[in-house]
């Protein structure tokens, strides 16, 4: 896997910054140059070049805003994941220094000065981009999640501010209604951000892309135990000490619930749930809300057979849903309709089997002794379990 990512100005082709990642050379200026003359010219004869494909890849154009060329040059991933790399970097550049400073670049060294902290997220999309689903965020399930949702909704109020959300180890266990109304871009970000960082705690002025490109929030963070911390978008008051305080106040009689939730961690499912045997891991998505939960079926881990390795396991997750699920979702939609709502793989070492039931996807990643045609009733069986629970915000 390798991938090349540049960004330019439209009009006059001067670089704003190039990254790279995977087994490849940096690309000499003057080749980001032809790049990007290439589609001059094209623009100039009112042809739109978008893509082209190489023997073991692609190079995609995309212009943002009339001021922004983004190039990608990519082997090894598919053309959707590279386009949702390209569309987060942009909305990087957007969260940082908000879509007017974009739309009018007056100075391109003071530009890309103020883009300093972008990077770091870039940096950061480029080095998940193989696990991550851009267009999800990470979640976990856990019992204790409606309890947790019925408190963060009182300190929501407390505080005033409708987007509130309770991480577990930086994925998401609850939020208020109005964090899940946000955009996936604007929560994605703001999930990349913390995971770019290098401290939990946060206080930083934050443009949603989506929601409020122009205008700046505060977004902030607050660690409330090791491992579980609380996160909201608020304006200018009430300043940081105070909300700490406030936070700190407020979920000292709630201490006990929120370890038993980071229990949940780094299963991300409920003690109490039990995977068939034939599982070896799964991929639980929800459309609706954005955000997904994975994870291995942790019973197998230590029964001294040779298995495959907890990581390896999640990779071939990973695999199958880009490259089989959200490849054919596509081709195969009719309207806001899915026609095709099954998937299967098989191979000599393991199988997969992909249900799309309502908003949820289920991937599940079985033994390779499991018979093909029982898959589909377990996969249905591991799904009613995993969402049934009134316990579990799902």
């Amino acid at each position: 896997m390798s991938i090349h990512l540049m960004c330019l100005t439209s009009d006059g082709g001067v670089p704003i910054y190039s990254k790279k990642k995977g087994d490849c050379e940096n690309l000499p200026f003057s080749t980001i140059a032809s790049l990007n003359g290439v589609h001059m010219f094209c623009k100039s004869q009112n042809v739109d070049l978008s893509i082209t494909y190489l023997e073991e890849g692609m190079i995609i154009w995309k212009e943002y805003d009339g001021t922004l060329m983004m190039i990608g040059i990519a082997k090894g991933i598919t053309e959707k994941v590279l386009r949702n790399l390209m569309d987060f970097s942009y909305y990087s550049m957007v969260f940082c220094v908000g879509i007017a400073a974009i739309k009018k670049i007056k100075n391109i060294d003071r530009f890309k000065r103020e883009l300093k902290n972008c990077y770091t997220l870039i940096d950061q999309l480029l080095e998940v981009v193989e696990s991550d689903f851009f267009r999800y965020n990470e979640a976990v399930l856990c019992p204790e999640s409606m309890a947790m949702l019925v408190k963060l909704n009182e300190f929501s109020v407390q505080i005033g501010s409708p987007f509130c959300s309770i991480l577990i180890r930086q994925k998401v266990a609850c939020g208020t209604e109005g964090w899940w109304d946000l955009d996936i871009v604007d929560r994605k970000l703001l999930m990349v951000l913390l995971n770019a960082s290098s401290t939990i705690q946060q206080d930083v002025p934050v443009f949603l892309p989506k929601k409020s490109p122009g205008i700046a929030y505060r977004f902030i963070s607050i660690p409330i135990t090791q491992g579980v911390s609380i996160c909201a978008l608020c304006g200018a008051e009430p300043p940081y000490d105070k909300l700490q305080t406030m936070s700190q106040q407020f979920w000292m009689n709630e201490i006990d619930l929120l370890i038993t939730a980071e229990q949940n961690y780094p299963k991300n499912y409920p003690a109490t749930v039990e995977l068939d045997s034939s599982i070896l891991g799964f991929l639980l998505m929800s459309k609706e809300h954005s955000k997904y939960v994975i994870s291995r079926n942790v019973h197998l881990t230590n029964t001294g057979k040779r298995t495959l390795s907890g990581n390896h396991r999640l990779d071939i997750l990973r695999t199958f849903f880009h490259q089989s699920v959200d490849a054919m979702e596509d081709m195969f939609r009719d309207g806001d309709k899915v026609i095709n709502l099954e998937q299967y793989w098989c191979s000599d070492y393991h199988k997969c089997h992909a249900l799309l039931e309502g908003q949820n996807i289920l991937c599940v990643l079985y033994t390779s002794a499991i018979p093909t045609h029982i898959m589909r009733l377990v996969t249905q069986k591991t799904l009613n379990t995993l969402v049934s629970d009134k316990d579990v915000c799902w």
